[in-house]
Protein backbone atom coordinates (compact mmCIF):
# COMPACT_ATOMS: atom_id res chain seq x y z
CA UNK A 1 0.00 0.00 0.00
CA UNK A 2 2.91 2.44 0.36
CA UNK A 3 4.87 1.65 -2.42
CA UNK A 4 3.39 4.82 -4.20
CA UNK A 5 4.73 8.41 -4.19
CA UNK A 6 2.44 10.89 -5.87
CA UNK A 7 4.52 13.99 -6.38
CA UNK A 8 3.24 17.41 -6.69
CA UNK A 9 5.03 21.21 -6.98
CA UNK A 10 5.49 24.28 -8.59
CA UNK A 11 8.95 23.34 -10.15
CA UNK A 12 8.23 23.79 -13.59
CA UNK A 13 9.91 20.84 -16.18
CA UNK A 14 12.69 23.16 -17.82
CA UNK A 15 15.24 23.67 -14.64
CA UNK A 16 15.90 20.02 -13.37
CA UNK A 17 14.53 19.97 -10.25
CA UNK A 18 11.81 17.61 -10.50
CA UNK A 19 13.89 14.84 -11.79
CA UNK A 20 16.36 15.75 -8.72
CA UNK A 21 13.83 14.69 -6.63
CA UNK A 22 12.36 11.92 -8.21
CA UNK A 23 16.01 10.86 -8.12
CA UNK A 24 16.69 11.31 -4.74
CA UNK A 25 13.40 9.24 -3.99
CA UNK A 26 14.71 6.11 -5.91
CA UNK A 27 18.20 5.59 -5.00
CA UNK A 28 16.76 5.24 -1.36
CA UNK A 29 14.28 2.63 -3.05
CA UNK A 30 14.41 2.05 -6.89
CA UNK A 31 11.51 0.19 -6.68
CA UNK A 32 9.09 3.30 -5.88
CA UNK A 33 6.57 4.36 -8.03
CA UNK A 34 6.32 8.13 -8.50
CA UNK A 35 3.07 9.47 -9.93
CA UNK A 36 3.49 12.94 -11.30
CA UNK A 37 0.18 15.29 -10.49
CA UNK A 38 1.21 18.39 -11.40
CA UNK A 39 4.54 20.71 -11.70
CA UNK A 40 2.87 23.32 -13.18
CA UNK A 41 0.98 25.01 -9.98
CA UNK A 42 2.05 28.87 -10.27
CA UNK A 43 5.36 29.86 -8.42
CA UNK A 44 4.69 29.98 -4.87
CA UNK A 45 1.02 29.88 -5.08
CA UNK A 46 -0.30 27.72 -2.37
CA UNK A 47 -4.03 28.65 -2.62
CA UNK A 48 -3.67 27.35 -6.39
CA UNK A 49 -1.90 24.45 -5.05
CA UNK A 50 -3.65 23.69 -2.27
CA UNK A 51 -7.32 23.65 -4.43
CA UNK A 52 -5.22 21.59 -7.00
CA UNK A 53 -4.31 18.46 -4.23
CA UNK A 54 -7.73 19.24 -3.08
CA UNK A 55 -9.00 17.73 -6.52
CA UNK A 56 -6.74 15.11 -6.82
CA UNK A 57 -6.65 13.57 -3.76
CA UNK A 58 -9.96 11.67 -4.41
CA UNK A 59 -8.77 9.69 -7.32
CA UNK A 60 -4.76 9.07 -7.17
CA UNK A 61 -3.99 5.73 -5.23
CA UNK A 62 -3.58 6.01 -1.58
CA UNK A 63 -0.23 6.14 -0.36
CA UNK A 64 2.07 8.82 0.06
CA UNK A 65 1.51 12.50 -0.96
CA UNK A 66 4.71 14.67 -1.54
CA UNK A 67 3.82 18.41 -2.25
CA UNK A 68 5.64 21.75 -2.83
CA UNK A 69 5.02 24.67 -3.19
CA UNK A 70 7.46 26.44 -0.36
CA UNK A 71 7.53 30.07 -0.46
CA UNK A 72 8.94 30.17 2.91
CA UNK A 73 11.91 27.45 2.30
CA UNK A 74 14.66 28.45 4.52
CA UNK A 75 12.87 30.31 6.63
CA UNK A 76 11.18 28.61 10.10
CA UNK A 77 8.54 27.07 8.73
CA UNK A 78 8.07 23.71 9.79
CA UNK A 79 8.29 21.05 7.28
CA UNK A 80 5.98 18.57 8.01
CA UNK A 81 3.93 14.77 7.63
CA UNK A 82 0.43 14.64 8.10
CA UNK A 83 -1.42 10.60 8.98
CA UNK A 84 -4.84 10.65 7.11
CA UNK A 85 -6.86 7.62 6.69
CA UNK A 86 -6.12 7.72 2.75
CA UNK A 87 -2.24 7.99 3.93
CA UNK A 88 0.52 10.72 4.60
CA UNK A 89 1.24 13.87 3.21
CA UNK A 90 4.42 15.47 3.49
CA UNK A 91 4.97 19.40 2.64
CA UNK A 92 5.77 22.42 3.63
CA UNK A 93 3.47 23.67 6.76
CA UNK A 94 2.21 26.39 5.34
CA UNK A 95 -1.57 25.71 4.44
CA UNK A 96 -0.86 23.68 1.26
CA UNK A 97 -1.72 19.76 2.30
CA UNK A 98 -4.81 21.21 4.73
CA UNK A 99 -7.66 20.82 2.58
CA UNK A 100 -6.34 17.72 0.92
CA UNK A 101 -6.40 16.39 4.59
CA UNK A 102 -10.28 17.48 5.16
CA UNK A 103 -10.89 15.98 1.86
CA UNK A 104 -10.25 12.19 2.89
CA UNK A 105 -11.77 12.78 6.58
CA UNK A 106 -9.11 15.20 8.32
CA UNK A 107 -5.50 15.04 9.60
CA UNK A 108 -5.13 12.39 12.44
CA UNK A 109 -1.59 12.96 13.80
CA UNK A 110 0.89 15.26 12.80
CA UNK A 111 5.07 14.80 12.70
CA UNK A 112 7.92 17.48 11.89
CA UNK A 113 11.32 16.27 9.68
CA UNK A 114 13.77 16.22 11.81
CA UNK A 115 15.51 12.94 11.69
CA UNK A 116 19.20 13.58 11.01
CA UNK A 117 19.61 10.13 9.68
CA UNK A 118 17.15 11.29 6.74
CA UNK A 119 18.08 14.53 6.13
CA UNK A 120 20.62 14.86 3.07
CA UNK A 121 23.62 17.80 4.34
CA UNK A 122 23.20 20.67 2.62
CA UNK A 123 24.79 23.89 2.66
CA UNK A 124 22.28 25.70 1.20
CA UNK A 125 18.79 26.39 2.51
CA UNK A 126 16.54 26.68 -0.18
CA UNK A 127 15.88 23.07 -1.69
CA UNK A 128 13.74 21.13 1.21
CA UNK A 129 12.14 19.30 -1.47
CA UNK A 130 15.87 17.32 -2.74
CA UNK A 131 16.99 18.06 0.94
CA UNK A 132 14.41 16.69 3.39
CA UNK A 133 10.81 16.07 1.89
CA UNK A 134 11.76 13.13 -0.45
CA UNK A 135 13.97 11.33 1.57
CA UNK A 136 11.16 11.22 4.32
CA UNK A 137 8.67 10.40 1.64
CA UNK A 138 10.90 7.45 -0.04
CA UNK A 139 11.70 6.00 3.41
CA UNK A 140 8.45 5.69 4.71
CA UNK A 141 6.99 4.74 1.16
CA UNK A 142 9.39 2.19 1.40
CA UNK A 143 8.96 0.55 4.92
CA UNK A 144 12.14 2.01 5.92
CA UNK A 145 11.29 4.92 8.40
CA UNK A 146 7.94 4.77 10.71
CA UNK A 147 6.28 7.88 10.97
CA UNK A 148 6.63 8.07 14.93
CA UNK A 149 10.34 8.15 14.00
CA UNK A 150 10.17 11.21 11.92
CA UNK A 151 9.97 13.38 14.76
CA UNK A 152 8.34 14.96 17.20
CA UNK A 153 4.61 14.77 16.90
CA UNK A 154 2.92 18.27 16.58
CA UNK A 155 -0.22 19.57 17.70
CA UNK A 156 -2.91 19.43 14.71
CA UNK A 157 -4.36 22.99 15.63
CA UNK A 158 -1.38 24.43 15.15
CA UNK A 159 -1.00 23.63 11.54
CA UNK A 160 -1.02 26.01 9.39
CA UNK A 161 -4.90 26.79 7.69
CA UNK A 162 -5.77 27.51 4.09
CA UNK A 163 -8.95 28.50 4.18
CA UNK A 164 -11.94 29.09 1.37
CA UNK A 165 -13.27 32.37 1.44
CA UNK A 166 -17.06 32.31 2.54
CA UNK A 167 -19.65 33.67 -0.09
CA UNK A 168 -21.09 36.91 0.55
CA UNK A 169 -25.33 35.99 0.53
CA UNK A 170 -27.78 38.44 0.42
CA UNK A 171 -31.55 38.90 -0.58
CA UNK A 172 -30.76 39.65 -4.42
CA UNK A 173 -27.21 38.35 -5.08
CA UNK A 174 -24.64 35.90 -4.21
CA UNK A 175 -20.98 37.01 -4.05
CA UNK A 176 -17.91 34.89 -4.08
CA UNK A 177 -14.79 34.46 -5.96
CA UNK A 178 -12.70 32.20 -8.54
CA UNK A 179 -10.70 30.41 -6.89
CA UNK A 180 -9.08 28.32 -9.93
CA UNK A 181 -8.92 28.59 -13.39
CA UNK A 182 -7.33 25.48 -15.29
CA UNK A 183 -4.98 25.01 -18.15
CA UNK A 184 -8.60 25.40 -20.39
CA UNK A 185 -9.78 28.84 -18.66
CA UNK A 186 -12.47 26.34 -16.63
CA UNK A 187 -13.37 28.71 -13.16
CA UNK A 188 -13.95 26.80 -9.84
CA UNK A 189 -15.93 29.23 -7.41
CA UNK A 190 -16.34 29.54 -3.53
CA UNK A 191 -20.46 29.31 -4.53
CA UNK A 192 -21.53 25.94 -4.09
CA UNK A 193 -24.78 24.65 -6.22
CA UNK A 194 -26.38 23.93 -3.05
CA UNK A 195 -26.10 27.99 -2.44
CA UNK A 196 -27.47 28.62 -5.79
CA UNK A 197 -30.57 26.13 -5.79
CA UNK A 198 -31.34 27.31 -2.74
CA UNK A 199 -31.55 31.17 -3.30
CA UNK A 200 -33.22 30.02 -6.72
CA UNK A 201 -30.10 31.02 -9.22
CA UNK A 202 -31.03 29.28 -12.51
CA UNK A 203 -29.78 29.47 -15.90
CA UNK A 204 -30.40 32.64 -17.61
CA UNK A 205 -30.10 34.76 -14.43
CA UNK A 206 -27.54 37.78 -14.67
CA UNK A 207 -24.39 37.14 -13.63
CA UNK A 208 -21.19 39.59 -12.80
CA UNK A 209 -17.76 38.77 -13.05
CA UNK A 210 -15.05 41.29 -11.74
CA UNK A 211 -11.76 40.60 -13.12
CA UNK A 212 -8.91 43.52 -11.46
CA UNK A 213 -10.92 46.25 -12.18
CA UNK A 214 -12.96 45.16 -15.39
CA UNK A 215 -16.90 44.30 -14.54
CA UNK A 216 -18.43 41.98 -17.41
CA UNK A 217 -22.29 41.13 -17.14
CA UNK A 218 -22.97 38.17 -18.43
CA UNK A 219 -25.81 35.52 -18.66
CA UNK A 220 -25.50 32.50 -16.49
CA UNK A 221 -25.40 29.50 -19.01
CA UNK A 222 -23.92 25.73 -18.58
CA UNK A 223 -20.46 27.75 -20.06
CA UNK A 224 -19.28 30.97 -20.14
CA UNK A 225 -16.89 32.45 -22.76
CA UNK A 226 -14.80 35.42 -22.72
CA UNK A 227 -12.40 37.38 -25.06
CA UNK A 228 -10.23 37.04 -22.10
CA UNK A 229 -8.03 34.11 -21.94
CA UNK A 230 -8.58 33.43 -18.07
CA UNK A 231 -6.21 30.30 -17.92
CA UNK A 232 -3.55 33.16 -18.15
CA UNK A 233 -4.70 35.40 -15.52
CA UNK A 234 -4.39 32.77 -12.70
CA UNK A 235 -0.81 34.17 -12.70
CA UNK A 236 -1.49 37.57 -12.90
CA UNK A 237 -4.83 38.23 -10.76
CA UNK A 238 -4.99 37.32 -6.72
CA UNK A 239 -8.62 37.35 -6.85
CA UNK A 240 -11.39 36.95 -9.53
CA UNK A 241 -15.08 38.20 -7.85
CA UNK A 242 -18.43 36.43 -9.36
CA UNK A 243 -21.73 37.32 -8.29
CA UNK A 244 -25.09 35.77 -9.03
CA UNK A 245 -27.68 38.69 -9.63
CA UNK A 246 -31.09 38.27 -9.03
CA UNK A 247 -33.01 38.62 -12.33
CA UNK A 248 -36.18 40.86 -11.77
CA UNK A 249 -36.69 41.68 -15.30
CA UNK A 250 -35.63 44.66 -14.29
CA UNK A 251 -32.63 46.87 -14.97
CA UNK A 252 -31.19 49.46 -12.29
CA UNK A 253 -29.62 52.38 -12.96
CA UNK A 254 -25.57 50.54 -12.92
CA UNK A 255 -27.14 47.76 -15.57
CA UNK A 256 -28.37 50.67 -17.83
CA UNK A 257 -25.33 52.30 -18.19
CA UNK A 258 -22.84 48.43 -18.02
CA UNK A 259 -25.50 48.44 -21.40
CA UNK A 260 -24.80 51.43 -22.93
CA UNK A 261 -21.12 51.68 -22.19
CA UNK A 262 -21.18 47.64 -24.47
CA UNK A 263 -23.80 49.46 -26.84
CA UNK A 264 -20.91 52.31 -27.84
CA UNK A 265 -18.05 49.81 -27.21
CA UNK A 266 -20.08 47.33 -30.00
CA UNK A 267 -21.08 50.13 -32.09
CA UNK A 268 -20.27 50.05 -35.75
CA UNK A 269 -20.85 53.14 -37.97
CA UNK A 270 -22.89 52.59 -41.06
CA UNK A 271 -21.08 53.02 -44.37
CA UNK A 272 -22.20 52.79 -48.06
CA UNK A 273 -20.90 49.25 -48.13
CA UNK A 274 -23.01 48.19 -45.03
CA UNK A 275 -25.78 49.76 -46.26
CA UNK A 276 -25.82 47.26 -49.60
CA UNK A 277 -24.34 44.47 -47.76
CA UNK A 278 -25.34 44.19 -43.56
CA UNK A 279 -27.09 46.42 -40.87
CA UNK A 280 -24.57 47.74 -38.38
CA UNK A 281 -23.49 44.97 -36.17
CA UNK A 282 -23.88 46.58 -32.96
CA UNK A 283 -26.04 45.48 -30.06
CA UNK A 284 -28.50 48.28 -30.96
CA UNK A 285 -30.10 48.71 -34.10
CA UNK A 286 -28.02 51.35 -35.44
CA UNK A 287 -31.22 52.99 -36.65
Amino acid sequence: MKKIISFASDFGNSDGSVGVVKGVINRVDPDLKIIDISHGIPAQNIKYGSLLLMRAIQYIPQGVLLAVVDPGVGSDRKPIAIKTDWGVMIGPDNGLLNLACATVGGAKQAFELENENWIIPHEGNTFHARDIFSPFAAAYASGQLELEDFGQELNLEDLKQYLIPLTDITEKEIKGEVLYVDHFGNCQTNISPEELKEKNFKVGDTLSLKVENETFLLNFNQSIHLKSNLSNLKDKVEVLEIEFLKNENTFDEKDWEELYKISEETFVKENENLKNTAAGAGLTDND
